[in-house]
């Protein structure tokens, strides 16, 4: 009598000998297998791939004589085949009612099939009848097509689509195998999670810890429901009468905010991360909408339907410096909510968002910022006349360190035909002429860089004793203004730079008049 299992196991096994497999045979019923087959190590192995196994696998043959290309296949099979640590196949053989294989087909268990195979298992465990739950009773269909056909009957094809499907790396084969078996079905949210907060107070709790305002809220009656493929396990199933529990913050959206005093003024504008609550979108917590916007400046937090604003500055860092223009901005900002009841328009553009508009009222805090606001007036000036355009950074400690610098060169700067000076040398050579051009360099720091201005003073000389002489100032000229980075390296190449602009000034002058410097 044709024994049609029998053929297709001699088919296989024929086959792989061909190419040098070893085929290890295995009771079915026992391993969801019938063969565990092994490839030869090649010869051209390199040194650096000394350490690699060899390619293995689990092949399962079903022989057959229809041709309608699917066959049920017990679910304690599939799961075996899916759950394995290695590559596994199932090897369709048709014989057309021959004694010789007439097509043969090669089913990789990817990880589409191992998905729905996990998910089916899950579905039967979590099913409410026991005596639906023996997987050993339970089939699902494989369906097989032209794709997955051996286009040879030999074994050289055999191992060639075995081999395309493991790929070139077995490793990393396996790694990506187990992986995927122990991520799939969790692709979703794995945990649902019910219970109850208590009042008001427990709402805003619950919405400050999402905005990471707070670590943690106290929750009643906690249930915790573990979920794979979306279907709730029972077995995980664990409840709480009293609980505290942790939210991560969303991730932010990013965006600007323009704080405005009417509806006619441009504002001023400030980039932004926007950290919303998962808990604003509920129509039950929409009175209590709150969010937080956070920048380098400030930490603000927004509650708009109860009128309601907190925030925090970050400019007193001594080691935290701003751009001019951002930090004038800030101090600005910080004025205008400092008043008394100021109405502030706030419009907010936040990515993939419409924008939002609304208002608050201001409270009264004491400050006074004034010293740092004209400071920062008078750097924005002396960069636009000295045609800086540079990104310079400041911290405020900076600024009020270097106040009377930055007071003096703006003068120079700005008011220099209205400055009187005077200098006062000593000087043991004989003069040439009675009149003199004083060659200065003054320099201010600006944080980040510093700023320089080479200036030339001319006057009558006087001795105002023996080798003592003093210079008031006829005129004066700007003849240079230069930046540099602060704490440079090359401060001898820095200096070095500034002698050559000196001399090349000197010689413009020295036929008239005695020409005197303080550089080196």
């Amino acid at each position: 009598m044709r024994d049609l299992g029998q053929l297709g196991e001699s088919t296989f096994e024929m086959w792989c000998a061909q190419v040098g497999l070893i085929a290890n045979g295995s009771a079915i019923d026992k391993t969801g297998w019938d063969y565990y087959v092994e490839f030869p190590i090649s010869s051209n192995v390199t040194t650096k791939e000394l350490h690699k196994s060899a390619f293995e696998c689990k092949v399962q043959v079903k022989a057959t004589d229809k041709q309608d290309r699917k066959l049920p296949i017990t679910i304690s099979n599939l799961r075996r085949m899916a759950t394995a640590q290695m590559p596994t196949f199932y090897a369709f053989l048709e014989f057309d009612g021959k004694n010789e294989v007439q097509n043969a087909f090669i089913l990789h268990i990817d990880n589409d099939l191992v998905f729905k195979i996990l998910k089916k298992i899950h579905e039967i465990e979590q099913s409410e009848s026991e005596k639906d739950k023996n997987l050993n009773k339970r089939k699902m269909t494989l369906f097989y097509n032209e794709q997955h056909k051996l286009e040879k009957l030999d074994g050289n094809n055999l191992k060639e689509t075995i081999l395309k499907y493991i790929g070139e790396n077995y490793s990393e084969y396996i790694v990506g195998k187990n992986k995927y078996l122990q991520d799939c079905g969790f692709e979703d949210e794995s945990i649902t999670m019910k219970f109850s907060i208590e009042g008001e107070d427990g709402i805003q709790k619950i919405i400050d810890v999402s905005l990471g305002l707070e670590k943690e809220f106290n929750v009643k009656n906690l249930i915790s429901i573990e979920k794979r493929f979306g279907i709730p396990d029972k077995k995980s199933q664990v409840e709480l009468s009293n609980a505290k529990l942790s939210l991560d913050m969303l991730p932010p959206k990013r965006g600007k905010i323009r704080f405005k005093e009417d509806n006619l003024s441009y504002g001023l504008v400030f980039d932004i991360d926007f950290y919303n609550s998962p808990f604003n979108s509920s129509k039950e917590f929409k009175r209590f909408l709150k969010f937080r916007l956070i920048n380098d400046l400030f930490d603000i937090i927004f509650e708009p339907y109860a009128g309601k604003v907190n925030y925090k500055f970050n400019l007193w860092d001594k080691n935290r410096r701003f751009e001019l223009k951002i930090l004038k901005d800030a101090i600005a900002l910080i004025n205008i909510m400092s008043r008394d009841n100021q109405k502030i328009i706030v419009e907010l553009e936040i990515e993939n968002l419409n924008t939002l508009t609304f208002d608050f009222k201001s409270k009264y805090v004491k400050r006074d910022l004034g010293v740092f606001d004209e400071l920062l007036s008078k750097v924005l000036q002396i960069c636009f006349q000295a045609k800086i355009y540079e990104e310079i950074t400041i911290s405020i400690q900076e600024l009020y360190h270097y106040k009377q610098e930055i007071e003096q060169f703006h003068t120079l700067i700005t008011k220099s035909d209205r400055c009187d000076f005077m200098a006062e040398f000593e000087l043991k050579e004989k003069l040439t002429f009675n009149k003199a051009a004083f060659i200065a360099v003054i320099t201010c720091r600006l944080g980040s860089h510093t700023l320089g201005m080479i200036y030339t003073i001319f006057g009558e000389i006087k001795e105002t004793s023996k080798y003592k002489f003093r210079i008031e100032s006829v005129e004066s000229v700007i003849e240079k203004t230069f930046i540099y980075i602060s704490n440079t390296d090359d401060v001898n190449l820095l200096e070095q730079d500034l002698l050559k602009s000196i001399n090349h000034i000197s010689s413009k002058y020295e036929d008239k008049y005695n020409v005197i410097y303080n550089w080196n």
